[in-house]
């Protein structure tokens, strides 16, 4: 069949204004030409454009472009909105008790899924405890050297990466080897891993995969027991019974068998790209990806996104609402040039958006919920050469919420919410192993410290040089600038407002300068630092009636004295606010001056042009 003929049999327009070339090749629901199909029919013609209409397009395999897709448009038609979705919708559901279940494939089965959606809502999976964690007993008392420094100490073993010693009493024989999995946490990771054996006996479970790091590292024994019969305890939680192949639901109020239908996640992407450049998705919902059962790494690098990208130049994902997926909503490597803008990315089980690509920008995004399953995920996440994230805003994340990494970085106008819900060792915006890079006029709220190495609104870390942090605002965080193993960077015009004694943070630093900031803490300043952390200290306000600002001194980690810190000026202040958007800080007795405002109107998504 010559390539006319096929674009006939297949319904496609041919333009003739364009000398015979097809026009817009259009798509619809469970019609010719599939998604897939048409696709097919793009390669090797340049700027193609796939258009879908309206309804649920239920993918088998990725939609996968290539060096032949290049300048390829895939958008919705005017007014319309289609969803992909990577998993198969479960029906055949008969009552069990007080569960529903329904029967799964072979397949299925011996693959798993670790997402049931309804509707476009994820389903919470089987947890044991219900809530919390159980702590075992694996020890694993190696220093760790920093990441620059090496990692380990002494390299565990794999014996060590795969086996857990659990109390006793904790688990038992409920938890069945073939459809068990595990999270075990560390510090600002943690491993999610499948069960090969549980040896009673010895007290034992063996790990079908490596974890990331041992258990028992970094003194974090805590840990999580999914996909089992017993951790299915309230309405809404399925497991996937694997050994008997089937999915076994608690229905929530007015859920009836009969009617009942759901989604497994079974694609770990809906759209691949390789070697594809210029391509252009917009105004597409996507749903129902997998991941493969694995340590995900830090920030969850290691697993795919709904979108996945690999040398994908001048990529741009415009519009996008990437919801209930069990990976990534976007993760996207080795493509500069590349945009992703106003997006939704939501209720995911880890990260928001991935872009690595010099050039990169991430803009007018708005993510929320964050680490459903991963909690090492992070919201935004950005490498390369003069890469701009600006203007989104990052809600619950379990973890960081924007992190930058590579030389000539802009973070900016960005609002933060509720970041560092559940590890450690992150914050509202984090940056290491990077040089001059802009932090600027960025906006955090209430992000708690939960324990362990901290958490803080802006972070500098290990290897973060000749870095900028200004005009920003954080409100309520008490560690407000957290700093480690950085050097000659510059923090100024700051507003940290705290609801204890703000603490800032400068371990194994050298070279800052702080200058021009506000600090209001309720009980205080703290800064820990050694001789050469801070260079110079000029044009800093505090107000002394909430408390004194004491410097202790650090050799290395460790505190050798603590004194009264200079080069802050006291001053009666007050923080005046115009809702959440205006910050000012004038004197007490209303005589001094007001200092210049923090104006935060302008952070977050900026509105769409119509």
């Amino acid at each position: 069949m010559t390539q006319l003929s096929l674009i006939s049999y297949l319904g496609l327009a041919v333009s003739p204004s364009l000398g015979g070339a097809p026009g817009p090749i259009m798509v619809r629901p469970n019609g010719h030409p599939t998604l897939a199909e048409a696709v097919a029919l793009a390669d090797g013609k340049a700027d193609s454009r796939i258009v879908l209409t309206a309804g649920t397009y239920r993918l088998t395999e990725p939609i996968r472009l290539g060096p032949g897709h290049a300048g390829l448009m895939i958008e919705a038609a005017p007014g319309a909105r289609p969803i992909l979705i990577g998993g198969p919708e479960i029906s055949g559901w008969k009552r069990e008790g007080v569960n529903f279940v329904a029967p799964v494939s072979e397949a299925i089965a011996q693959r798993g899924s670790r997402l049931l959606i309804v509707g476009d809502q994820l389903r919470p999976r089987s947890r044991w405890p219900e809530t919390g964690e159980l702590n075992h007993e694996s020890v694993f008392d190696v220093t760790w050297m920093s990441t620059t420094g090496g990692g380990w100490q002494r390299k565990p073993t794999p014996e060590e990466l795969t086996r857990m010693r659990f109390k006793a009493g904790d688990l038992g024989p409920w938890l069945d080897p073939q459809s068990a999995e595990v999270t075990v946490y560390h510090m600002w990771d943690e491993s999610a891993l499948g069960v090969s054996e549980r040896d009673d006996a010895t007290r034992t479970l063996r790990f079908s995969s490596p974890s990331g790091h041992p258990p028992g590292a970094f003194g974090v024994t805590k840990y999580v027991v999914w996909n089992t019969a017993r951790g299915v305890t309230r309405p809404g939680q399925w497991f996937l019974d694997r050994r008997n192949r089937r999915v076994v639901y608690r229905p929530r109020p007015g859920e009836k068998p009969e009617t009942f239908r759901a989604t497994l996640g079974q694609l770990t992407s809906l759209i691949l790209l390789q070697n594809a450049p210029r391509v252009t998705i917009r105004s597409l919902t996507l749903r129902g990806t997998d991941v493969e059962l694995k340590a995900g790494g830090f920030g969850a690098y290691d697993y795919t996104g709904a979108v996945t990208a690999s040398g994908a130049p001048s990529l741009r994902l415009e519009n996008l609402t990437v919801e209930a997926v069990a990976g990534w909503g976007v993760g996207i490597i080795g493509s500069p040039d590349s945009h992703v803008v106003g997006c939704t990315i939501r209720n995911v089980g880890a990260g928001g958006i991935r872009l690595e690509g010099d050039r990169s920008v991430i803009a007018d995004n708005v993510v929320q919920g964050v680490g459903r399953q991963y909690p090492s995920a992070i919201g935004l996440w950005t490498a390369g050469k003069d890469a701009r994230v600006e203007h989104n805003r990052v809600t619950e994340t379990s973890y960081t919420a924007i992190l930058g990494a590579g030389t000539g970085t802009v973070i900016e106008a960005n609002r933060i919410a509720r970041a560092m819900e559940v590890l450690h060792d992150g914050a509202g915006i984090y940056v290491g192993f990077t040089s001059n890079v802009t932090i600027r006029g960025n906006l955090a709220t209430d992000i708690v410290d939960t324990g362990g190495y901290g958490a803080s609104a802006y972070y500098l870390d290990e290897n973060a040089v000749g870095c900028t942090l200004e005009g920003n605002v954080s409100i309520g965080i008490d560690r407000p600038s957290q700093n480690h193993m950085a050097r000659n960077n510059v923090i100024r015009r700051n507003l940290f407002v705290g609801l204890n004694e703000l603490r800032l943070d400068f371990a194994r630093c050298e070279g800052y300068r702080l200058e021009n900031n506000v600090f209001l803490g309720a009980k205080g300043l703290a800064l820990r630092a050694s001789e050469i952390a801070i260079a110079a200290m000029e044009g800093n306000a505090w107000d002394p009636g909430s408390g004194a600002v004491n410097r202790t001194f650090l050799n290395q980690y460790a505190e050798t004295s603590t004194a009264r810190q200079a080069g802050i000026t006291p001053q009666a202040l007050r923080l005046n606010r115009r809702g959440d958007a205006m910050f000012s800080v004038s004197s007490v007795d209303g005589k001094g001056p007001a200092i210049a405002p923090w104006d935060m109107r302008r952070v977050g998504p900026r509105p769409k042009a119509d």
